[in-house]
Order: C-alpha cells, then structure tokens, then sequence
C-alpha cells in the first residue's frame, strides 16, 4: 500500500483514509488517433475538515463574498510516499452534504497538458498582440517588397483574392498582349499596354513560426520544446499562412474605406504601475485590480477633419466612437467596465491628421491608498496610409483550434516534461508521435501481471480512416474533386483491401480533418501559340483564391509553402503598381507550393495527405505526404491482422510507477508490449492496462526505419533498437544480406552474432504465414547471414 499526499497551492490536503484514487494516462489511444489525451484521475472525494474547508472556503455556502471560484482549476501536485509523482490541477467538482452539513468535496486531478486549454480559452490569433510588430503599410511599394524579399516574418505570395475581376485571374501569354489584366508577361510598353498582376489582389502572409512565438510571449506559461517549432525544422518553419481575414480585397477589420492607424506607443507618465501593463501597442489589465480600475480615454487635436476611434479587446472590438471631430473624452459610461484583457486603441481617418495627445488615465483604491496610472503618446499622426494591422488581418480563428489543427497535420503528441533533471524541465515538450516512441524505454512486469483475468481483444475500432482538410472549396480544388471523385490532397486508408465491406467494426469510418484550406496552385505555361512543351514552361506558380463562380472567396485559413524564385533561369514577370500604366520588371518572386521544394530531389515533403500529382513538376516522385511521413506507421500498425488489444491488471511497484511513460513499452513473457491506456489505483498500485502487442515501428525518419524490442542473445534480455535502410522497405522484407545498424544516421554497423525478436507478431517473406521472425545473425559488418523462423 502507498502513502498518497495531494497539495492544492502548497497546502496539504486532508484525505479519507479508505478513498481509492485511480491515475488515467494516455497520449495516443487506438480508439482516436487524432486525438491527444491527458493524464486524469477519476473524481474522488476528501473530507470537509477544517483544514479542507480552509482551502476550498466553504464552497457549500455560496453566500460567502470572495469565496473559492469552482469555475477555475488551481496548482496541485500528488506525492507517492513523499515522493513527487505529478504536478498538475485540481478542478472541484462539488460538495457532498448529509444531515444538511458538508461532508465531502468532490474533485478531479488533471495532469498539466490539459492547462493549455484552460490557459488559451477561446482567445483568437487576433488576440495575439505581440504579432504586431510586424505591422506594416499596405501600398504597392511595400507589396513589392514583400513579393521580392529574401528573408522575414512577413512575405507576399503570388496569390490572388479575386476581387478585382480579370486582373486578378493571372496567366502568361508572350504573344498577345496589350491590356490591363492579369498576363504576367513583361515588356517594355506603358500606358494601355502595362498589364501584370495588380498589387490590390495580393496579401501578406506570416510565418507560422512567428504564430507560435506570439503564443508564449502573449500566454508566457506556455513555453514549448524546440523538437518540433524549430528554425532548423524546415517543414514546420517554412510554413506559412496567408493573412486573409475578409474576402476580397485588403480591408480594414470592420470594412470601412477609411484607413485605421494602431496606436503603437503608450508610455508611462506616472510612477505606480498598478493595474497596467504595456506590451507592444497593447494594454494588459491586471486581474488582481479588478473591478473596481476606472478609466478614461483622453483625444486632443486641432484639426477639424472627422475620425473614429475604436478600442479592441484581444483582437475583437469593445467599443467604437465614429466621426469624432476636434478633443474628446471617453469614460466608463462610454466604454463600459475593464476586465482582465488586452486592449487596443486604433485611429481611423480619411486624411492625415496629428493628434496632440491620445492619453488613457486609470485610478483606483488598492493596499490601504489611492493610486492612478497615466498613459500618454504625447504628439501622434494618424495617416490616411492604409496600415497592415496583422492581428486584424490573421484569420478569424482560435489558437487552440490552430494548434490543434498542426497537431493533426504532423502527429504531434504535447506533454510536459516533469522531470527536474530534464533540460526541458517546465516546458511542454511537443514531438512527432513517431520520435515520442522512439524515444521509450522497456519495463519487463511479467512478474507484477495478475493471471487470472484478462481480455484479448480486436484492435482496430474501425473500418477506414480518412485524412483530409476542412477548406477545399476554391476553384481548380472542386474541379480536381468534380473529376476524381475525392477531395484534393485527402487520404482514405483501409490498410488491407480484402476488408471491403464485410469487416465489421463499431465505427465504420474515422476522420481526421485539419481546420485549413487547401489549395491546388497551378504553375503557368506561355500560351504563345508558336511554342510547345518544354519551351513553353515559366517558373511562375500562383493559387486562385475563388470559389467555381469565380467569385471572391472566404474559406477556412490558409497554409502553404513559399519559394522563392531568382536567378538567370526565371520567369520575368510585371508587376502593375498601378492601373494607370506604371508596372514593373520582377526577376524574382514568391509562388506558393504545397511541397518544401520544387525538386524532389531537394525534397519530397509537403503538405498533401494523399501522394498527388505535385501542380509544379507534374510527377508523382513528392511521396513524403503528411500521411507517409506521419500516420503511416501507427496507423498500418493499427489495421495489421495481427494486432491484438490485451486488457490486464498488473501490480506495478513504485520503482516502475514512478519512471513508467506512455512511450514506454512493457514486456510479458518475451513478449512487447506498447501502452494505449492505464488506469493506476495510487493507493493499492493496481494498474488497469490497455496494451497493444508491439509490432515493427518503421520510418521514423526519411533515412531509416527501426526493429524495435531486438534483444542480444543472453541469460538477462537487454532490449534494443536497431536500424536499417529505408530501401529495404517494410520489416517483414528483411533478407539475407541487408545490413543492421545501431544508429539513426546508419554508419555504425551491429556487432557479429545472433539477435533475437522472439514474440514478434510482423510474418515475414522469408517465413510461412504462420511462422514468425525468431532471430537473426549477423557477421562483423553488420550483414544479416541468417534469419530463423518459427513460432514464438
């Protein structure tokens, strides 16, 4: 039996000494693949002693001012024996009563993944005050710019947003040109003669790098590992998504013609510092201080030309104030109450106007006195210069359902790391499923194992899995749906075609859909009629942002890749800065790609579920789909024949309970095991286990795949990893004569003599359909000499 401490804050609590408290962990489970879980426990009850209603102040007596928020989950941590288990929250349920009295507090420990749902709420990108720093004008010379750049947070793909009719559809033709439309040939003719693509139908677009540094600054608990968001991870950080908030044309948030200007600097006058923060243009509302702040908002110019002012609250507007002339005041009554948020201030004006003073005072009674905090620009021009505010320009989106949706797209697992020796330690450590299980170690529990019960059951709780994205609704995208029968870029897997129909599973089909819009881009041919193939190629790749009626186009977000194209070998294009007749030469430009590179020879990575026909090299060769690269493993694992869920109880002692991870694998009886869902009574140390008998791992990277749980031929089995090359293909293909190594980057080769797989569920070729690998030998180089076959 172990002793169990739970602390709420630091505070100890007081427990039932009979209660069973059972721990749930789980971070990728065979039922929801696409979904990340958390570690739980099942709700249990504590006393209504004294010390428990201290902490909790009397939750039952909902007359008390002040009293515990039930509505929020506070800091705890759990100690098995004195020994630090888990940290993470506790929510409180509610309360118990008998005779009329409070008995018992019901509550629920969650480990401390679950808290970036608490923390993010249902906050929007928009929220993400830190981005605007990257604000910029909108005019032709900075859409240029962005259009050329070699390197920043902020670029201008070549693609259009429809809503300036047939410049904004773009093609190349070298033959007949002439008019102000969207042929993207250059020549040296103006007037009528100056057509191109019209810097009005482009729009910026951020690095999704940038997004997720935004996140932690703005929510500073959230700091994640660099695994995955990395700047030497080039399929992440090259990402991109395009900042397109309204159809059509660039507009101010709210669509008004008139030009708004972020007031981007609200320094301190006064010393107290109470209730206020300043981040970026932003204003941060301290929570400790509320309700009682008043505010007043303080406008002076001498200029008689109208403007509106409107103040936003994370992103969305709180108050707006329109044809405001000359000095004005704005107080409570104006503007309503604060409350714990970050609020902006933005100008909007149809001419140039210089403001005096835009000053925000705040007042309020706090610590014994009185104090008040002032906030002054001094002197700040409002331009008629329509400003790229990127917070108001980032789709319409919640940040969970952004980070939810990468997680999707790659596989990722999120926990975090509770190890103190770790140099991640605090952090949330955030990886792809297939690193998370490469990274575990082996636990053989045969001895802990109860053997009188247990369950041995089918594992694959569906028929078909379907991996696609939510927006496919611009126009070559229906065309390619219309024709082939299947949404661009989606991926349906059966794993065995014999299933067909008459594979019974509970759930027929599962789906994971990401939350973006996918584009089919189309690379441009010369439509000069006196040329032909190859000749008639240009570099120039652009994506059409409109639906089948040619209309301007909403949709969902929108990610991609940019390439830049440059050099002697690239398309010229012309670029109309406007549509009087200026235009200019282009050597070099941003296309969008749905794959890292234009050569699959660089790369084969992209952004399709499904191995498409990549829209700039016309092949088949980018085979690193997200599904190949991500799901491919755990997912044709999951539809293998012989894939079982075993289901046991087991009584773990404290050494293994303490260290034991979900990518962690248990061995029964030489056999392997990898964890889909254990329920631990804390108490007893009766651990409920959901287990799937462990089958080969492959390709966890593009240049290798791994044979998991090889164990060297001793009297006490140490289990290993070995890898091999990706040309083998699939572990039940390996033969005589491929070679075995130790490490991922495959130069060092397995020492001579015999290793053993013993238990292994994968029937090789080289093996009859009922026998499996048993073992293999190798000689000093590393080259299998011998595979035995036979039944475990």
């Amino acid at each position: 039996m172990q002793k169990l401490q739970l602390y709420i804050s630091d505070e100890r609590i007081d427990l039932f000494k009979d209660e069973q408290v059972s721990f749930n962990q789980s971070i990728q489970n065979i039922k929801d693949p696409a979904k990340i879980f958390t570690e739980f426990t099942q709700t249990f009850t504590v006393p209504a002693s004294k010390t428990n209603n201290k902490i909790f102040k009397h939750y039952y007596n909902f007359n008390i001012t002040g009293g515990f928020d039930a509505r929020n989950k506070v800091d705890a941590k759990i100690e098995l024996n004195n020994v630090a288990f888990k940290q993470g929250y506790i929510r409180l349920d509610g309360v118990d009563l008998k005779l009329n009295k409070a008995y018992a507090y019901r509550i629920t420990f969650f480990g401390e993944t679950v808290n970036i749902k608490d923390i993010l709420g249902d906050d929007k990108l928009g929220a993400l005050s830190d981005l605007d720093q990257y604000n910029l004008n909108y005019d032709a010379t900075n859409v240029k710019a962005k259009l050329q750049n070699t390197s920043d947070a902020i670029l201008c793909p070549l693609i259009t947003s429809g809503a300036s009719g047939t410049t904004s559809r773009l093609y190349y033709d070298s033959q007949t040109h002439g008019t102000d439309n969207g042929n993207l040939y250059w020549h040296t003719g103006g007037g009528t003669n100056s057509n191109g693509v019209y810097w009005k139908d482009l729009k910026y677009a951020i690095r999704l790098y940038e997004i997720i540094e935004a996140i932690t600054v703005n929510y500073p608990s959230l700091v994640f590992t660099d695994d995955f968001f990395s700047t030497s991870n080039a399929e992440f950080y090259n990402l991109h998504m395009w900042l397109h908030r309204k159809k059509g044309l660039v507009q101010p948030a709210d669509q008004v013609t008139t030009f708004p200007t972020l007031v981007d600097t609200f320094p301190l006058s006064t010393i107290n510092f109470k209730t206020t923060n300043v981040t970026g243009s932003g204003i941060i509302i301290n929570q400790g201080y509320l309700p009682t702040i008043l505010q007043q908002l303080t406008i002076q110019t001498s200029s008689t030309e109208p403007y509106d002012v409107i103040i936003n609250r994370n992103g969305t507007v709180w108050a707006s104030f329109t044809q405001q002339t000359g000095n004005n005041t704005y107080d409570p009554a104006d503007m309503g109450f604060m409350d714990a948020a970050i609020f902006t201030v933005i100008i909007r004006v149809s001419a140039n106007i210089t403001f005096s003073k835009i000053e925000w005072d705040f007042a309020g009674f706090a610590d014994g006195s009185g104090w008040n905090d002032t906030y002054d620009t001094g002197s700040f021009g409002a331009t008629a210069t329509l400003q790229f505010i990127i917070t108001e320009q980032i789709p319409d989106m919640k940040i969970l359902d952004f980070l939810t949706g990468l997680f999707k797209m790659f596989n990722l697992t999120a926990y975090y790391v509770s190890d103190a020796q770790d140099t991640d330690f605090g952090k949330i450590k955030v990886q792809k499923l297939d690193d998370f299980y490469t990274a575990g170690t082996s636990y053989d529990i045969s001895e802990y194992v109860d053997t009188n019960t247990g369950q041995v059951n089918v594992a694959l709780p569906y028929r078909e899995i379907e991996f696609a994205y939510e927006g496919t609704g611009t126009l070559l995208a229906l065309q390619y749906e219309q024709l082939q029968g299947k949404r661009w870029g989606a991926e349906q897997f059966t794993g065995n075609a014999t299933i067909g129909n008459n594979f019974d599973a509970p759930n027929p089909v599962y789906k994971v859909t990401l939350p973006f819009e996918h584009l089919q881009y189309e690379r441009l041919v010369d439509q000069n009629t006196t040329l032909s193939a190859p000749n008639n190629e240009t570099t120039i790749q652009w994506g059409y942002f409109v639906d089948d009626n040619l209309e301007a186009f909403f949709g969902k977000p929108l990610i991609f890749y940019p390439i830049r194209q440059t050099g002697s070998g690239t398309t010229p294009i012309s670029f109309q800065d406007d549509l009087s007749g200026t235009h200019t030469k282009l050597e070099d430009y941003y296309i969008p790609s749905n794959s890292l590179s234009l050569s699959s020879s660089t790369s084969t990575k992209n952004i399709n579920f499904y191995l498409e026909i990549n829209e700039y090299s016309l092949e088949t060769d980018f085979t690193g789909t997200l599904f190949e690269e991500n799901y491919l493993t755990y997912i044709q694992d999951i539809f293998n024949s012989k894939r079982r869920l075993t289901k046991l109880k087991a009584y773990l002692p404290l050494k293994i309970i303490y260290k034991l991870n979900m990518n962690d694998r248990v061995v029964i009886n030489n056999q392997s095991y990898n964890i889909n869902n254990m329920t631990t009574n804390l108490i007893t140390g009766e651990s409920s286990m959901e287990l799937l008998n462990n089958n080969y791992i492959g390709n966890v990277s593009g240049n290798f795949r791994v044979l998991t749980d090889v164990y060297h031929n001793t009297s006490t089995p140490v289990y290993y990893n070995y890898y091999y090359s990706s040309q083998i293909g699939a572990a039940q293909n390996l033969s005589v004569g491929d070679v075995i190594y130790t490490d991922t980057a495959l130069t060092t080769t397995l020492a001579a003599d015999t290793y053993y797989q013993v238990g292994s569920s994968e029937t090789t070729t080289r093996c009859t359909d009922s026998s499996y690998l048993m073992s293999m030998t190798v000689n000093s180089s590393g080259v299998i000499t011998n595979i035995l076959c036979g039944q475990p």
